[in-house]
């Protein structure tokens, strides 16, 4: 990595945290009493498990990427704040289905709100259609360079 971009990468990490920090992130968060306190780790389980029907531990541990026994402590996390509850699966005996409780339906509806709040912010602080669809762009071929490599 050469000068100029180490330079880029130091500017970059400012002004990202300064994006969250003005866009009012904890403030945001706040107002989100169910989904307070959660990982980043545990919204996703919550996120995957509403997404999808019959849900067992092996999927979530493939999409995540984790070790089983850190899965399995926020599973126990989840449970307690009845957000999910585990049943034995039909589609695999051996296994454990997640499914999400009636406060855990209303914890990823608290999420997607969190989430348009703050990327709303992000996106109509740029002026135009075009600025934004541009703003888009450039965060596809990230994710997509990220995700070949």
């Amino acid at each position: 990595m050469d000068k100029e971009c180490k330079k880029q990468i130091d500017e970059f990490n400012i002004l990202w945290h300064r994006m969250l920090f003005e866009s009012s992130y904890k403030d945001i968060e706040a107002k989100y009493t169910r989904i307070k306190g959660l990982s980043d780790n545990e919204i996703s389980i919550i996120r995957i498990i509403s997404e999808k029907e019959e849900v067992i531990i092996r999927d979530i541990l493939e999409i995540l990427n984790i070790p089983k026994s850190t899965l399995t402590n926020m599973i126990d996390r989840l449970e307690k704040r009845n957000l999910i509850m585990r049943s034995i699966s039909k589609r695999d005996r051996r296994s454990y289905k997640l499914e999400l409780t009636e406060e855990g339906k209303k914890a990823q509806e608290e999420h997607i709100k969190f989430e348009e709040e703050i990327y709303g912010k992000v996106m109509i602080s740029l002026d135009t259609y075009e600025e934004r669809e541009n703003l888009l762009n450039i965060m596809r071929k990230i994710v997509y360079n990220i995700s070949s490599r």
